[in-house]
């Protein structure tokens, strides 16, 4: 496990180097007094657990905690701080695995390290997960093909490749296709969760468009043949962010 420690107290450095030394497959790969440096260490290196101080001069460790976040840097972090007032200003973020108190005592800050490594290997655990179960996800869409819709007490089998946008429409949604319009009862929230994400997006609050028969994007527009669906403030980002990964 690679360790990275974050204070402004060069005396704390050294006590977590002398238990960490001592501590099987555990490597402290760097120390930093400022955190705004130790935010430029980690755009090209990867740790698994950090001990960060609170209470640091100029840029604190709320504020580095603040740009992990806007980074989205997944690393797990054990917070050093001698004011327990400060775990309500983080105890909701998802990087925080562990909080130890000082002043540090040797009798108490080996297990505080131990405990704080074992949240953060059970936290990587659950990313792994978390990433694994995503891309089965993905794939499954992927391999799909047809969606079934509810048209007028029929069940129509649609090719995803017909699909060129669908609108919403009172008690269900006009799917536009480049044969003939079809009206599903089916709403477009559940349209939505039964279509591939990886190919469909919902762009305005009444339209969800196929990302693959997009052929320009103007302005707060876009256009899908003779369609010109409109970009919604609240879809935009989202969408932006679609087409960025993508």
């Amino acid at each position: 496990m690679k360790i990275l420690i974050v204070d402004d107290e060069v005396f704390v450095h050294g006590i977590f180097e002398a238990i960490c030394k001592n501590i099987d497959d555990v490597t402290i790969v760097n120390k930093f007094k400022d955190s705004r440096k130790a935010l430029d260490f980690l755009e090209d290196n990867k740790v698994d657990l950090i001990f960060l101080d609170i209470q640091m001069p100029e840029f604190t460790g709320l504020d580095f905690l603040n740009e992990l976040d806007k980074k989205g840097l997944q690393t797990s972090v054990a917070i050093v701080t001698s004011n327990p007032e400060y775990a309500i200003d983080v105890i909701n973020n998802n990087n925080v695995v562990y909080f130890i108190k000082k002043p540090l005592h040797k009798y108490s800050i080996k297990y505080s390290i131990k405990e704080a490594i074992k949240g953060a290997i059970h936290r990587k655990s659950l990313l792994e997960a978390s990433i694994s179960m995503k891309k089965s996800k993905e794939n499954k869409e992927e391999k799909s093909t047809h969606t079934f819709f509810s048209c007028n007490r029929r069940m129509i089998n649609l090719s995803h490749d017909d699909i060129m946008v669908i609108k919403s429409l009172e008690g269900g949604a006009n799917i536009l296709t480049d044969k003939e319009p079809i009206i599903s009862s089916y709403s477009l929230k559940e349209i939505e969760t039964k279509l591939p994400a990886s190919t469909f997006i919902r762009i305005h609050k009444s339209y969800i468009v196929n990302a693959k028969k997009i052929e320009l994007i103007y302005d707060n527009l876009v256009i899908i043949g003779q369609y010109h669906v409109p970009i919604g403030r609240t879809h935009s980002a989202k969408f932006k962010e679609y087409l960025a990964n993508n």
